[in-house]
Formats: structure tokens, C-alpha cells, sequence
């Protein structure tokens, strides 16, 4: 499943957030969607993510997870496409929070 026809719908706050693997990373606080918006006369895309809390009740680092990277989801789980050690290691940026959830519309 790709990005282009991934359902965000599907995912809900409280969900669980796993790994390739099947363990668990975190669980879901927030779905950023954002509409194509017009800017200088051309239509620029903006992301949409999945802000994941992690850590022992959610106090750890917030994780905001592009939608290209979701690969499944079932009722109560949102499936990433990457392990843990690929998210820790190859992924720190999701650490921050996208610039494009702070600007205006």
C-alpha cells in the first residue's frame, strides 16, 4: 500500500503504532492531514503526518510520521514500514515537528 492511497481516515488517536515487526513504537496523538495549497501560482503539496507519542505512557519523544511511511492499519494498530532500528537510526528527523503543521491553513 502506498502513500497515494493510504487511508488516513483509518487512523485514530489512541491507536497503537508498531514496527515492521510487530512491536510496539508508540500510539497515535494526532493525524495532520493538509490540502494542497496555491503558493506563487503553483500548487504546493503538504505532507500529511502521524504524530506518534512514545516511551512508558507516552512521555517520551513525539515522532511525526510522514504518510509515505505508514504501510498498514487495523482496528486498534497502525503498521510503519521500517524497524525500530531503522526509525532510530535512519529516521531522526521525525523528532521534529514538520514546519509545514506551523504554517496558516
Amino acid at each position: 500500500m502506498d502513500a497515494s492511497t493510504f487511508d488516513l481516515a483509518r487512523v485514530r488517536p489512541g491507536m497503537d503504532v508498531c514496527d515492521s515487526a510487530g512491536e510496539k513504537i508508540g500510539t497515535v496523538a494526532a493525524v495532520h492531514t493538509r490540502a494542497p495549497a496555491a503558493v506563487g501560482g503553483r500548487v504546493a503539496d503538504h505532507p500529511s503526518f502521524v504524530e506518534v507519542k512514545t516511551g512508558f505512557l507516552g512521555l517520551g519523544a513525539h515522532l511525526y510520521v510522514p504518510a509515505i511511511a505508514l504501510q498498514d492499519a487495523t482496528e486498534a494498530c497502525l503498521f510503519l514500514g521500517q524497524s525500530r532500528e531503522e526509525i532510530e537510526q535512519e529516521h531522526a528527523g521525525w523528532r521534529e515537528r514538520p514546519t509545514s503543521l506551523d504554517e496558516p491553513g
